[in-house]
């Protein structure tokens, strides 16, 4: 059996000093220290010392999907010069996971807006504004529904007044009850008027009857499917033109109460809830004879998470369904069997969403106290998802701010202005709000999403272009936020001023940030009301703002037996080997060391990169007088407190 030749003097493997370990001065006057361990110079004409910035790029090729701005040298870069992805982005980086057939969110999206229109490609334009027609000071509902006969008008219900608008002028209607008006539609040329006592029923602008009966506050009536449905309480009647109500569905729930209808391809669908409970009913339609009836009894079609109820319905497109709830906003789809799938939560509104309508590719939902503290609507784009979802389970879809009333209170109904791509939402307590034909809002905010090129390190922000039409009308102003919360004004592009600012310097923030965001404020032409400002791109350029690194290469003495300046020998035989294994643990472990220049007392925390060591003559017998110069190439992470 072998014997062991000598020990190994060191471990191979672990960390059984300190990264930081440094070196006292005792004695021996050494020139540099690294991880403890003393060298003297071997500094010469011959062998030199170098000092030098360290590379702070790697060279790199690109493998997105959609080359572009991180192709590009020199600078950092980050862009956007469309925003049909609507909000809701918190930080402006590219997708993880990039999603087939879809834009990256970072090019698509942006943190938020007010009072803007992002849905026309390469364009950030003022909304129109609205007008208050209908005033109301009363705490009950107030509901909306569109018509035209030959005009575009809506009907106005709130309190015990109905009223029609068209505008320009406003009619009162007899409608004929006395009491609350508790729910409204229409089939397109009638109003059905719902209160306590009864449905009733008039034309146009004319005078209403008495249809069929209600008995109860709790009234829902909704024209679907060339029918009137009516919810009473916790019951479901279909109406004919007898005219009679035929009882089709009871909820075991005598607590249960009905909010909405709404129509799909082959069944209606009724919602309600009971307490903590909401949930979506289906009427099947038998579509086999000339007028399609209703085949079946309610059977539940969708279940809410327990503690979200449902407030509004609306189905659009034969297969998306906007649910509006106590939480918010959820889109759903039909599936194959009439059963409603839907996707999470898209807009969250602690106060619950009380009305969804629909025109064009949109749905219109009500933003209770949620723009600026003040309510309006918000838009969702069912043509942009921003999320690859199943068709069949609803999804994810750009949204953001719309149209505004300037005022707070609960948002209770939306519809649309006749045949116009207007629209009207009523706020309790304030009136009924009509988009304008064309006059713009005054102003309008846009933020970008935090600005961090996918990384928490520092950066040195420092130019920002922002592209605007040739012929600017109104204005556009930019501002850099930091993550402090500073708000700082960069440039205000004004009227017939120019179309492009362009690479301008950033004054803020003063320092390395790990992110911006930038603000873009659009002003109102003052001299016509239909023009404002106009965005159609912005970029933002940074720098790497890391404290930058130095690599350092030093010939470094390493024999068994050394001579200081002052002529003192030092060392042993063996000498050599011993250090050499011990410095190369410290490299082999990769971890930071301290690097001590002893002469003028400074100190670096510093990475080993890489070594060699240089013996140029041959060592006497037994290895004895062993030795010759360690080059070190040492790269600086940190400046360690100096003596």
């Amino acid at each position: 059996m072998a014997g062991v030749v000598s020990r190994i003097p060191f471990p191979l493997s672990g960390r059984t000093i300190a990264a930081a370990s440094s070196f006292a001065q005792s004695g021996v006057q050494y020139h540099f220290a690294l991880g403890g361990l003393p060298f003297l110079s071997a500094i010469n004409d011959t062998n030199k010392m170098t000092r030098a910035g360290a590379e702070i790029k790697k060279d790199q090729f690109d493998n997105q999907r959609e080359p572009g701005e991180q192709s590009l040298a020199s600078w950092w870069l980050r862009s956007q010069s469309t925003f049909i992805g609507g909000g809701g982005l918190l930080y402006q980086d590219p997708d993880q996971v990039q999603v087939a057939n879809l834009q990256n969110k970072h090019a698509i999206q942006y943190y938020s807006s007010i009072g803007l229109n992002p849905w026309v490609n390469g364009k950030l334009t003022l909304l129109r504004q609205t007008t208050q027609r209908i005033a109301d000071a009363t705490s009950n509902r107030h509901f909306v529904v569109g018509w035209n006969d030959g005009t575009d008008r809506y009907w106005s219900a709130v309190n015990t007044v109905l009223k029609s608008d068209t505008g320009a002028a406003t009619t009162t209607i007899t409608w004929g009850g006395a009491n609350i008006i508790r729910s409204l539609t229409t089939d397109g040329t009638n109003y059905f008027a719902a209160d306590n006592v009864a449905v009733y029923k008039g034309a146009g602008n004319g005078a209403g009857a008495s249809f069929v009966t209600t008995g109860t506050a709790n009234t829902v009536c909704r024209w679907v499917k060339g029918r009137l449905m009516l919810a009473l309480d916790n019951r479901v009647y279909e109406c004919d033109n007898t005219p009679a109500k035929n009882l089709r569905f009871t909820h075991l729930n005598a607590g249960f109460t009905f909010t909405d209808f709404a129509e799909g391809t082959n069944a209606i669908y009724a919602a309600g809830f009971a307490g903590s409970v909401g949930e979506i009913y289906k009427f099947i339609l038998d579509t086999s004879g000339n007028v399609p009836t209703l085949a079946s009894g309610g059977v539940l079609a969708a279940q809410l998470p327990r503690g979200e109820v449902v407030y509004a319905l609306t189905t659009y497109l034969g297969s998306f369904v906007g649910i509006g709830t106590s939480r918010g906003f959820r889109v759903g789809a039909i599936d194959d069997n009439g059963d409603i799938q839907y996707g999470p939560l898209l807009i969250t509104n602690a106060n619950g969403c009380k009305a969804v309508a629909a025109y064009d590719r949109f749905f219109f939902v009500a933003a209770t106290n949620d723009i600026s503290s003040q309510s309006g609507l918000y838009r969702v784009d069912l043509g942009q998802p921003v999320q690859d979802t199943n068709s069949s389970a609803g999804g994810r879809f750009a949204y953001t701010t719309d149209l505004q009333a300037h005022v707070a209170g609960e948002v209770s109904s939306a519809t649309n202005f006749g045949n116009s791509d207007r629209m009207v939402f009523a706020v309790i307590a304030q009136g009924s709000y009509l988009e304008s034909a064309s006059t713009l809002e005054a102003s309008g905010l846009f933020y970008t999403g935090r600005i961090r090129f996918n990384t928490i390190e520092p950066k040195i922000f420092k130019f920002v272009t922002v592209r605007t039409p040739s012929a600017l009308m109104g204005s556009v102003s930019v501002s850099v936020i930091d993550p402090g919360g500073g708000d700082t004004t960069i440039l205000t592009v004004a009227q017939s001023g120019s179309s492009t600012i362009d690479n301008v310097v950033m004054p803020a923030p003063a320092a390395a940030a790990e992110w911006v965001q930038l603000k873009l404020t659009l002003m109102r032409s003052g001299t016509d009301t239909t023009q404002g400002g106009e965005v159609n791109a912005w970029q933002l350029k940074a720098m790497p703002g890391s404290v930058r690194q130095r690599v350092l290469t030093i010939p470094l003495a390493c024999y068994d037996f050394e001579k200081t300046q002052s002529g003192q020998t030092v060392g042993y035989e063996g000498r050599t080997l011993a250090r050499l294994t011990a410095f190369e643990q410290l490299f082999s472990r990769g971890d930071a060391v301290a690097f001590q220049d002893l002469r003028n007392d400074t100190s670096d925390l510093v990475v080993i990169d890489d070594y060699r060591f240089e013996q140029s003559a041959s060592p006497g017998a037994n290895n004895s007088f062993y030795g010759g110069i360690l080059w070190v190439q040492l790269r600086t992470i940190a400046d360690v407190v100096t003596s």
